[in-house]
């Protein structure tokens, strides 16, 4: 008669070089699905399968751990703006493309994503929300200035001020309130109208910049987007 194979142990622990690829791993998992302020650093620890003196030897308070999370989080959604700001082909699919990508970061309906638990987690501190909208707007915010004004240089558009034609875009690419639909007895959810209303929001946009366009050179005090 066989011999029953042994249960299979616990996975091992991390190697000391991993220990702070495993904490900021176990933490990014918790925080996503806890929010900040219903995890203590003992439970990343035992996530972790490190020490607690471990954690603390590597972020010294729990605020500097999410705000490592965090920063790890937005450098990697870099690739996707990258990507978008290489992106061949005529310009109106391309902004298309973009909408999609900040309408995304910034819908409620992205709950499940990692990226994007990250950036509104529950029971976030006020000035911890908007520290955090900072840095995932100013990624978008880099990509887009760079994009205009290669489409400005080409001809394509007329902008003065690329800092407030970042910030017009970036309006329209979230400005579709759910009650409007509603008032007028018309309320779409899915992908559809979404894709429509970005379409409609990149008409807009373009129609605003093409060449000839009469604009007034106001200077208003630029702000962030507030995304919270």
């Amino acid at each position: 008669m066989d011999e029953p194979e042994p249960a299979p142990g616990p996975p091992p622990a991390p190697t000391p070089g991993g220990k702070r690829a495993a904490i900021l791993a176990a933490a990014q998992r918790l925080f996503q699905r806890e929010g900040v302020e219903r995890i203590s650093m003992d439970t990343i620890a035992e996530q972790a399968r490190v020490s607690k003196a471990t954690v603390y030897a590597y972020f010294a308070s729990k605020e500097l751990l999410f705000r490592t999370t965090l920063e790890a989080a937005a450098h990697a959604a870099c690739s996707q703006w990258t990507a978008l700001l290489v992106m061949d082909g005529a310009l109106e699919p391309r902004l298309i493309a973009v909408a999609d990508a900040v309408q995304r970061m910034a819908s409620r309906r992205a709950l499940d994503d990692t990226a994007y638990a990250l950036v509104r987690p529950p029971l976030l501190p006020a000035q911890m929300r908007e520290e955090t909208w900072v840095l995932c707007f100013e990624r978008y915010d880099d990509m887009m200035r760079a994009l205009l004004a290669r489409e400005v240089a080409r001809g394509v558009l007329a902008i003065d001020n690329l800092a407030d034609a970042s910030v017009h875009f970036f309006g329209l690419a979230t400005g579709m309130p759910p009650s409007a639909a509603a008032r007028a007895g018309q309320l779409q959810t899915g992908a559809g109208s979404a894709a429509a209303y970005l379409r409609g929001a990149v008409a807009v946009f373009m129609r605003a910049y093409r060449p000839g366009t009469l604009t007034l050179a106001a200077k208003p005090s630029r702000e962030v987007p507030g995304g919270f």
